[in-house]
């Protein structure tokens, strides 16, 4: 039987950008791999903060943004032979309390989740323990490197996940992962947990397919690496520099759930 692997996407992009080599390898040597898509979801009747607006005139999608991420993600993850799964969860951009906006700045959006979101990470946790197979072998969470609150948001989810299951992976949030310091800044936040590193060495060909899936996220592209043409230095440059002994690679984290941790 096929080995069935799931991977927790906070944004229509993050497990592509972050583990798209190691998924298409995983593909290649017959896996069943599912990506769902946490905050997807589309915000009613297009009522929007202006913060989210000037979001949307960056990436030139308005209305459509949704959608069209959407699309942008289907396409990505065929390139690595890969299902997508979108759930509704709303972005964090367009999340409100039924009165105000709870995130309205980039300094809203990289700090503290919002008090009013707690019961969120409970939601997160029981729809994602829903929708996994008894044949899931791993779940692959995002460790929450750069502080993004949905990131943020999934990772604690997970986290509870792994106090259940004992079947959970970390992966670095790529390219928040590329800022100097902020691995190590979000490893000592949760370092009561006892992380370990696990190198995933990957071929050219996977590495090519993990840039050609993240080229689909046509909209994201300026904001993520400054325009389209970069996207291969900055995706080989890091491949190479996680451990230059091994070659190209992506790197993962273990740990063990804190009531058996000794």
């Amino acid at each position: 039987m096929a080995a069935s692997i799931t991977y927790l996407s906070p944004h229509l992009d993050d497990a592509v950008l972050s583990c798209g080599g190691l998924i298409r390898r995983q593909v290649i040597s017959g896996a069943q791999v599912t990506v769902i898509t946490v905050f997807a979801g589309q915000p009613l009747d297009h009522e929007i903060s202006e913060y989210a607006a000037s979001l949307h005139r960056l990436w030139g999608s308005g209305e459509e943004t949704v959608p069209q991420r959407r699309r942008e993600d289907r396409t990505a993850l065929k390139w690595l032979g890969a299902t997508a799964r979108h759930l509704d969860y709303l972005d964090a951009i367009y999340r409100s309390d039924g009165n105000r906006f709870l995130y309205v700045s980039d300094q809203d959006l990289f700090d503290r989740p919002h008090k009013l979101e707690a019961k969120l990470i409970d939601d997160v946790a029981a729809s994602i323990l829903r929708l996994l197979s008894p044949a899931d072998s791993w779940l692959y969470a995002p460790l929450g490197v750069g502080n993004h609150v949905d990131h943020q948001l999934v990772a604690r989810a997970s986290m509870r996940l792994l106090q259940l299951t004992g079947r959970v992976i970390f992966y670095e949030d790529y390219p928040y992962v590329e800022r100097p310091g902020a691995l190590t800044t979000r490893l000592e936040g949760i370092g009561g947990l006892g992380w370990r590193p696990q190198i995933e060495a990957l071929a050219t060909e996977c590495i090519q397919a993990k840039i050609d899936a993240v080229s689909s996220y046509q909209s994201q592209l300026s904001s993520l690496f400054g325009g389209a043409e970069k996207v291969k230095t900055r995706v080989t440059g890091y491949a190479l520099a996680i451990s230059p002994a091994e070659g190209m690679a992506e790197r993962y984290w273990h740990s063990l759930p804190p009531e058996i941790h000794g």
